[in-house]
């Protein structure tokens, strides 16, 4: 129940201030539903697969601050700054509730910032980041996230080409998880002739169809490749996991292929052409440009994935500026030729809704484990939270199930 009020708050939201205009109470409203995402993902009980995972690694390895000793930062996957944090919330409390609501504030303020600033439709970019990303974000991926959260706080000192504070601020995300080390390299992807692959145009299709076929070509070697260039233990030490799991080696499907392409690329895709034409993204602002940058390389991220799927996960850090893209055409003046065109709302839920059934239909709806006798959303589904502690039968399987994999 409380997913599908937030759900028809964000939407009656939209309509009221994102389509019809009103200012009113705008403020207020945006802050609540924040406050009750935190408080959702704060007061979750055993619930997503890899957050249970580091719940016991919480509980039975996860030292205090006082404890706290270099063998500790040697004898784990974990980056430093994501066991100084962990340490800390231990020294406070043996609970992991209390980390559960650390990472959702962080990643919940960050993410609800960063959408205020950036789009005038706040309601149904954050309607989009529920579907997307807040799942993974807030129940799954904690480390990753934070490092995710890091990059949008840098997000100024990159739009704005201040790259000694950008790389700073990419050394902390990389010192909470690994996969950071992307952001390293998007500087280098904004130098001039390297930009125009990240540019919309008549190409973009066919660097898509490349980056495609590319996938399926380099998964032989793409691990050895990231072991031998590996900074540290832990870069290596995860690229030989990841090698011989599901993420180096699962191929997917035609079928799987696309609903994947058609629910993370087409609408970011229309987005960024829609708004080319409407003259909203211009070679005299850098910082329109380096968003369609970096929703571009979402797309290709996503592309790379059709081969390689841990390439999935770079939604965790892309993801969010698609969102934006989608967000700021949405409730707009549509151009075809001559003619302009303001759409009632019922079209443009219309067109979105496809948007949200793929999301529903490819994730959360997916077969868990290979019968298909368990679904993805039943990691979230119903809801479970600290004071009954009380978890489904069908959640309790899935526990174990992954705790096999």
């Amino acid at each position: 129940m409380i997913y599908l009020i937030i759900i028809l708050s964000f939407i009656i939201l939209s309509y009221v201030y994102d389509y019809r205009g009103v200012t009113r109470f705008r403020l207020i409203w945006w802050l609540s539903l924040m406050v009750v995402l935190i408080c959702v993902a704060g007061f979750r009980y055993q619930m997503g697969t890899d957050s249970i995972k580091y719940e016991n690694e919480f509980k039975w390895l996860q030292p205090t601050l006082q404890d706290l000793r270099a063998e500790d930062f040697k004898n784990t996957r974990f980056a430093p700054l994501y066991i100084i944090l962990s340490a800390a919330c231990k020294s406070l409390t043996p609970e992991f509730m209390l980390v559960q609501f650390v990472v959702a504030t962080i990643v919940n303020c960050t993410i609800f910032r960063f959408i205020w600033k950036n789009t005038p439709h706040i309601f149904l970019a954050g309607l989009l980041y529920c579907f997307f990303l807040y799942f993974m974000l807030n129940m799954e991926v904690l480390r990753e996230a934070i490092a995710s959260c890091v990059f949008l706080w840098s997000w100024p000192f990159f739009k704005k080409g201040k790259w000694i504070p950008y790389y700073l601020m990419s050394c902390v995300a990389f010192f909470f998880h690994v996969s950071a080390v992307v952001l390293f390299l998007l500087p280098v992807l904004w130098l001039p002739g390297v930009r125009s692959l990240f540019t919309f145009g008549k190409r973009t299709l066919l660097i898509v169809f490349f980056v495609i076929a590319m996938s399926f070509s380099i998964r032989y070697f793409l691990f050895d490749f990231v072991k031998l260039i590996a900074l540290t233990d832990s870069m290596a030490e995860r690229a030989e996991v990841y090698s011989k799991s599901e993420f180096g080696t699962n191929i997917l499907n035609v079928k799987g292929a696309a609903v994947t392409l058609l629910r993370l690329i087409v609408y970011p895709l229309a987005a960024i052409y829609l708004l080319h034409k409407n003259g909203k993204i211009t070679a005299a602002y850098d910082g329109e440009r380096k968003m369609e940058m970096l929703s571009l390389l979402q797309v290709y991220a996503v592309c790379m994935s059709i081969g390689i799927s841990i390439f999935l996960r770079y939604n965790h850090y892309f993801m969010i500026f698609s969102i934006i893209l989608i967000s700021r055409v949405a409730y707009t003046v549509v151009h075809s030729g001559k003619r302009r065109f303001h759409l009632n709302y019922v079209y443009w839920c219309m067109i979105l809704t496809p948007l949200f059934s793929l999301q529903v239909y490819d994730l959360y709806l997916a077969p868990f484990n290979k019968s298909g006798s368990l679904k993805c959303y039943q990691m979230y589904y119903p809801y479970s939270n600290q004071f009954d502690k009380e978890i489904s039968p069908d959640r309790k399987k899935i526990i174990q199930y992954s705790r096999r994999l």
